[in-house]
């Protein structure tokens, strides 16, 4: 039986009327999740509706376009953070950040290759799928080194999911977010500064979509904005609406990932899956403890800096919750530079390496899907 066959037709509603309930309700569940103080419930409400709307068959993605434009926001968002001396203090720190990231690297990849050797999961779909970030190449390089595309997606979206929960979990047990102020949604400050920012982020979005730099789009603004911020020589500010939008955006293009075809298609592997992710995420736990007590750093803070992404998920997590945010901050951007450099060069040697048959078409004789969807996190 083939997976369309038993996967549900999509949603009757017509794409407008998708939109418009997605909105609707992704903007309830963020209310809700304020009420009770839960941390980063800009981005948590629409990914768990999007969820909701994946798994009933909604037909609606985000068009690159949108998801291009929140993502360059969202690295603005970030660097509002920056503080003076940012970058100096990366570089008096690099040596730590170094560590964390060559720790967090080589715990994903070993542990890839240990579920590899072991035949846990298809071929080499272990490798790709647990690598900490570079997500989007790791999915379309898979396919051609024994991996199963829609499997690397599907682990790649569930622990983006995984990180957020258990970075939501942690904010609650430390009490971070305790009588959280009511966010003021008409608060729009100086236009002349919103009108900057905002232009200031397309174009340094523009630059790093047309550079080609993996995640540039992210990334460049992100580096820009917190220099340029974090110097003190521009003003940037934006609204809470357009954050909100921005962090919907995101959230929906990763809960919308999950469709019934993608769950059925992995079901068998689903248990393996969640226990590779389990235990990976309990072994980047106790290295987040050591962390910890090395550096003096919240163990919440440690966490989030030595978690295995996705980078954007756990920034806006971050800059939501009262952590260290210069230290996750500087963690994850060195890391995300490290795993740019190194991170498929290392996971094709490692494919080259394993001994396992390639495997990356469905148990029941069916064609391989390209991918879970148009956007992995």
């Amino acid at each position: 039986m083939r997976i369309e066959d038993v996967a549900g037709g999509p949603m009757r509603l017509a794409a407008p009327g998708q939109w418009a309930a997605l909105v609707a309700g992704s903007a309830l569940l963020v209310l809700l999740l304020q009420a009770i103080h839960a941390p980063a419930a800009l981005l948590l409400g629409p990914m768990a509706v999007g969820i909701a709307f994946g798994l009933k068959g909604a037909t609606i993605r985000p068009a690159p376009l949108m998801f291009g434009g929140a993502q360059a926001l969202v690295g603005c968002v970030i660097a509002l953070s920056a503080t003076p001396g940012f970058y100096a203090g990366v570089v008096g720190q690099l040596p730590v950040y170094l560590g964390l990231a060559a720790s967090t690297l080589a715990l994903t990849m070993g542990f890839g290759w240990a579920l590899t050797t072991r035949g846990w999961l298809p071929g080499t779909t272990a490798i790709w799928g647990l690598a900490p970030g570079a997500s989007t190449a790791m999915v379309l390089m898979s396919e051609a080194f024994g991996g199963d595309r829609r499997l690397v997606a599907m682990i790649q979206y569930l622990r983006v999911l995984l990180v957020a929960l258990i970075a939501m979990g942690l904010a609650q047990l430390k009490g971070a977010v305790p009588g959280h102020p009511p966010t003021d949604w008409l608060a729009f400050g100086s236009p002349g500064a919103i009108a900057l920012t905002l232009v200031f982020t397309a174009a340094a979005g523009w630059v790093g979509k047309v550079s080609r730099i993996p995640a540039g789009i992210f990334l460049v603004p992100m580096l820009l904005g917190s220099a340029l911020h974090g110097s003190g020589l521009v003003r940037f500010e934006l609204p809470v609406l357009i954050t909100a939008l921005a962090y919907a955006v995101v959230g929906w293009s990763i809960g919308l990932g999950f469709t019934r075809a993608a769950i059925l298609y992995s079901a068998r592997m689903l248990p393996r899956i969640l226990a590779a992710l389990v235990a990976l995420l309990v072994c980047c736990g106790l290295l987040a403890l050591a962390v910890s007590a090395i550096t003096g750093v919240d163990l919440l803070s440690a966490w989030l800096a030595t978690s295995p992404g996705g980078t954007d998920t756990i920034l806006i997590i971050a800059t939501s919750t009262p952590v260290d945010l210069p230290f996750i901050l500087g963690g994850q951007l060195v890391r995300f530079l490290m795993v740019l450099a190194v991170g498929p060069v290392l996971a094709c040697w490692l494919a080259g390496r394993a001994a396992q048959p390639l495997r990356s078409s469905p148990p029941d004789g069916s064609p391989p899907y390209s991918s879970l969807s148009d956007s992995p996190p």
